[in-house]
């Protein structure tokens, strides 16, 4: 089993007051940062610099992660990717 980590940010969330950067018109424009697959999460926890308690737990409770609720924190998400079955072909 593998993992895929994305890190993104989204632009212009229609917050009112944001002025010149299309914040108003409730344009969501994603700017993608880090996009990578790794054979563990203990991996993805080396690469980025995060201890593997903090990427198990942004790879486990998607919608209960309080510190998402900062305007300017990059989103982040760790999936499963399932492992294709090999063929004997070569």
């Amino acid at each position: 089993m593998s993992y895929n980590c994305k890190i993104y940010h989204t632009i212009g969330q229609g917050h009112q007051g944001q002025g010149e950067t299309g914040g108003e018109t409730g344009e969501n424009t994603s700017m993608t940062l880090h996009n990578k697959d790794y054979k563990c999460l203990k991996d993805i926890s080396e690469d980025l610099g995060l201890t593997y308690q903090q990427v198990a737990d942004l790879s486990s409770r998607k919608d209960k992660k309080k510190y998402q609720q900062f305007k300017y924190f990059p989103k982040i998400e760790i999936t499963r990717v399932k492992k294709e079955p090999l063929t004997k072909d070569k």
